[in-house]
């Protein structure tokens, strides 16, 4: 049952299996049968020997120096390229805190302009106007004696003149006029 099973796969089936038992006992009863010398298979050493130093010859791995350089050329773009990001980032926050710094001192300059504007308003004021002529200018302010009235009811008369273009049709006109009167 086992040798024709094991040896004899690929050309038949093993219908042992499936007989009764009564068949299968008669069966274990008789004698095995001897195997042929082709299906004896003899157990080889399938270990192979290599000498040491043929292997690591045989197995170590060429560098290209081609290919080294430009992993290096990529490493040192890449290298690159981060550090230009990074300054960038840099002076980008840089001009950011002086862009702040600006913007501070500009609100303090508004301020301080506001408060100037405030002083410079309120001493244009006449209460202020008045103050400045009796302290710093010693005046006065006008008293009765010191204003003399002027009377122009003599009949004095104004002429006042005014320049007239003169082109052609005019004078034709004022010629006529001169004549009727």
């Amino acid at each position: 049952m086992a040798y024709s099973a094991y040896f004899n796969a690929d050309r038949d089936y093993d219908l042992s299996l499936f007989e009764s038992e009564g068949n299968a006992a008669r069966k274990k009863k008789a004698a095995p049968k001897k195997m042929p010398p082709q299906a004896q298979r003899v157990k080889k050493n399938n270990v192979i020997e290599l000498n040491v130093p043929e292997f690591d010859k045989s197995e170590r791995r060429r560098h290209n120096i081609g290919s080294i350089l430009l992993g290096f050329v990529c490493a040192a773009i890449i290298t690159f390229c981060v550090g230009t990001i990074i300054m960038g980032q840099v002076e980008l926050t840089e001009l950011n805190q002086e862009i702040a710094q600006a913007q501070v001192l500009l609100e303090e300059s508004k301020s301080e302009y506001t408060q100037i504007q405030a002083k410079m308003e309120a001493s244009f004021s006449t209460a202020a106007i008045e103050k400045f002529a009796r302290e710093e200018l010693g005046m006065s302010k006008a008293t009765s004696q010191q204003i003399e009235y002027i009377s122009l009811s003599d009949g004095d008369m104004a002429e006042v003149y005014i320049e007239k273009e003169s082109n052609i049709f005019t004078e034709i006109g004022d010629f006529f006029g001169s004549l009727w009167s």
